[in-house]
């Protein structure tokens, strides 16, 4: 009795019997629900027998993620695992997953008092690591420019500064961290003939002028930030050097180039409103307008192909 109650495979085959069958979708929910249910507690009973086995208590429970990737208990059982095991960065990742999941099944407040103290301490953790690898990477070639810059920017030895560094604004003058009251005011004050490009974790990359705006695909939004961006007309041969070759990591073909930029006009309705094409020898080439600017808005990490 004790055997089938831990061990119940037959009850596990029956649920996913019944699901392959059934065809109504209230019905499969049900059924799904309740295979999750099973996972859950195969993985807590290897989890916390009297002899674990936590290689088949992470096997149940990640079985139950897949089906469910926000089930708050399982990722609960699944940090503490990892955890134990010191891989730290997987357990923060689960115990935020826990703490943040479905609201039909929360955590107790025991366990998320637990999961928000052991955040803590994966936090330290993972922050001495990358300390003590910082401390190694000094002492060997990299570009000092950058990083300095980076170090000044994103680098916080103090958590009163940590909302500060979240934020950053570029023109055509000027790349600064800013707080974040200044970088929504300043995305409201944007006068008739700047661009607006900002980088959106909700609503992804966004470009602006005047009263229109588009979405983008992160390729196609940083080809308009270079040109909106360089000093100089730009080539397609430079586009594909400066943010294909060199930033991308890819190469394409002329004819990709091309194509991309017709598909950007397209795109873009205020397009030749901002952007102009002129001649450099006998290669098309694109710049900003004279008397357009831009403002990036952007998270202070955030790369681009000029950084």
């Amino acid at each position: 009795m004790e055997e089938y109650k831990f061990f119940p495979h037959e009850e596990e085959r029956r649920l996913l019997m019944e699901l392959k069958k059934e065809k109504d979708r209230k019905r499969r929910k049900e059924i799904e629900d309740k295979l999750i249910h099973l996972y859950v507690r195969f993985g807590e009973y290897f989890k916390m027998s009297s002899i674990p086995d936590p290689k088949a208590a992470k096997m149940y429970l990640q079985m139950a993620l897949k089906r469910k990737p926000n089930h708050p208990v399982a990722n609960y059982r699944l940090a503490h695992l990892y955890y134990n095991e010191g891989r730290y960065a997987e357990a923060a990742y689960h115990f935020h997953r826990a703490l943040s999941g479905s609201m039909d099944e929360p955590l107790n407040d025991t366990q998320a008092m637990l999961s928000h103290m052991f955040l803590v301490n994966c936090g330290i953790f993972l922050a001495s690591d990358a300390f003590k690898q910082i401390e190694k990477l000094e002492t060997k070639p990299y570009d000092e420019e950058t990083v300095e810059r980076y170090r000044q920017a994103i680098y916080l030895l103090r958590i009163e500064d940590f909302r500060r560094a979240l934020y950053r604004m570029i023109t055509p003058e000027s790349d600064e961290i800013v707080t974040e009251e200044t970088y929504f005011a300043e995305q409201e004050r944007l006068s008739p003939h700047e661009v607006m490009l900002c980088v959106s974790e909700q609503d992804g990359f966004i470009v602006r002028y005047a009263e229109d705006s588009v979405n983008l695909d992160y390729q196609r939004f940083h080809v308009l930030a270079v040109i909106l961006h360089s000093e100089r007309p730009m080539t397609g041969e430079d586009v594909r050097k400066t943010l294909f070759q060199s930033f991308f990591g890819r190469d394409v073909s002329d004819a990709a180039i091309r194509k991309m930029f017709e598909r950007l006009r397209k795109r873009i309705s205020f397009w030749d409103e901002i952007i102009e094409t002129t001649r450099i020898g006998n290669k098309a080439a694109r710049r900003r307008k004279p008397g357009v600017s831009y403002r990036i808005f952007c998270r202070a990490s955030d790369i681009f192909p000029w950084g």
